[in-house]
């Protein structure tokens, strides 16, 4: 059992079927990493889609020498979602956005268990070398996403939940900061966001 589970709801109220679903998530990781020491998971709805049904989804994952952070972004579940909650009766919306938050939930922690098992191969030595995050600047930034600009030239999306340390206020065009890159479902996207400025480096 995983000694600690937070989940915080942001922009949205509380379910407890969706808390619920987190923690059983979080279980299931434990097939792939049985050393978690804790899970935090962050459910946001941003204000701006004040209509729909988008969800970024942050999970934290505490584990021996790391953290391991994964970011679900809104996807093409969000217009299903939208498209759903207009149909159906005021007294059936929470439920249908409680619905497709636990879709975005269910998608994060797929991804998350995917990092917890190469993590636990490195662990075991099957990966002998683990070399540190590339270095990028920011390039671009909205009111709670970003664009990294690596150092190869092209662009890598973040969201606001992605930097660590709630660092993203602080972020400026150029700030420097480490990067985890991903394939995300429109291009490429950090999960992890290090200011550099943060560590002292």
């Amino acid at each position: 059992m995983i000694p600690i589970i937070h989940t915080t709801f942001k922009g949205m109220e509380h379910s407890d079927a969706v808390e619920s679903l987190v923690r059983k998530e979080a279980t299931k990781l434990q097939r792939f990493f049985d050393g978690i020491t804790s899970c935090s998971v962050v459910i946001d709805k941003p204000k701006h889609h004040v209509e729909g049904s988008q969800y970024h989804v942050r999970i934290v994952l505490d584990v021996p020498g790391e953290q391991i952070v994964v970011s679900k972004d809104p996807s093409e579940h969000a217009t299903l979602a939208r498209t759903e909650t207009q149909r159906v009766h005021k007294s059936q919306e929470l439920d249908t956005v409680h619905k497709y938050a636990q879709v975005a939930v269910h998608d994060a922690f797929r991804r998350a268990g995917r990092r917890l098992e190469d993590y636990a191969r490195r662990l075991a030595g099957a990966v002998k070398t683990h070399e540190p995050a590339p270095t990028a600047e920011v390039a671009r930034l909205g009111e709670d996403f970003g664009f990294l600009r690596a150092p190869d030239g092209h662009e890598v999306y973040f969201h606001r939940n992605s930097v660590l340390d709630d660092g993203f206020e602080e972020l400026r065009v150029g700030s420097a900061v480490r990067f985890v890159e991903e394939a995300g479902e429109q291009g490429a996207q950090a999960s992890t966001v290090t200011p550099l400025a943060h560590h002292g480096v």
